[in-house]
């Protein structure tokens, strides 16, 4: 199973919205690095070198990217499509693939060790320490007078939630790394959604420019105008 649909069954989220801009190019993008995800390895996570990681991953989908804009901006003249095509292969390479590759490359290592803070000779550790920090904090709160608590039960809830913290951490860390993915997803549709209506708009001003300069009555007006000027 796909590991964003993995998040959307673990968070009850609603079904993938229908496709975006270009067929959902972008979506489907981000869907192959996620899939590939695990070919990063500790070395170009660490270093810095995941954005190239994911810029070779995008060449070898580029194809799809004048397919997309063949079939989805068949109301576009060539010349547009190219610059349709043009501006956003600009887009992937400068915006989306260093944005998802900021986002991946932590949250790729920190799956790799469990979404624990120590290494992984010390996770039970970790783990023991935890929970006594948990029990602690439940004692503290029950013999503390200014906290109207006084239920000793909750000595073994804070325990036992400190011994389930890692679990809590990796939750919570999934849920943040799929609502950044969205937003950015989102972002990038908006943004070439934007640049298509701004060709289209182009072209339909130049076509009624172009009507407005070949048609002979218009002309003849313009004569007119100019003559009753002079």
């Amino acid at each position: 199973m796909e590991v964003k649909e993995r998040l959307r069954l673990l968070w009850g989220a609603a079904p993938p919205r229908s496709a975006g801009a270009l067929g959902g190019f972008l979506d489907a993008l981000l869907q192959t690095f996620e899939n590939c995800r695990d070919g990063l390895s500790d070395a170009q996570a660490g270093a810095g070198d995941a954005e190239r990681f994911f810029a070779a991953l995008y060449e070898k989908e580029r194809p799809r990217l004048a397919e997309a804009v063949a079939r989805h901006g068949a109301h576009l003249s060539p010349g547009a499509r190219a610059e349709l095509a043009a501006a956003v292969d600009e887009r992937v390479r400068g915006v989306l693939v260093p944005a998802y590759a900021r986002l991946a490359a932590p949250l790729t290592l920190r799956e790799r060790n469990d979404f624990y803070v120590s290494p992984p000779a010390w996770h039970v550790a970790e783990r023991l320490g935890l929970a006594l920090a948990g029990t602690l904090i439940g004692a503290f709160i029950v013999w503390a007078p200014f906290i109207p608590i006084t239920a000793k039960e909750l000595v073994l809830v804070a325990g036992v939630g400190g011994l389930l913290f890692p679990e809590l951490r990796r939750l919570l860390a999934l849920r943040r790394y799929q609502r950044q993915l969205n937003r950015l997803v989102a972002h990038g549709e908006a943004d070439l959604g934007r640049l298509e209506m701004a060709l289209l708009t182009g072209e339909v001003m130049d076509a009624h420019v172009l009507a407005a300069t070949n048609d002979p009555q218009v002309t003849g007006e313009e004569e007119k105008e100019e003559e009753k000027q002079w």
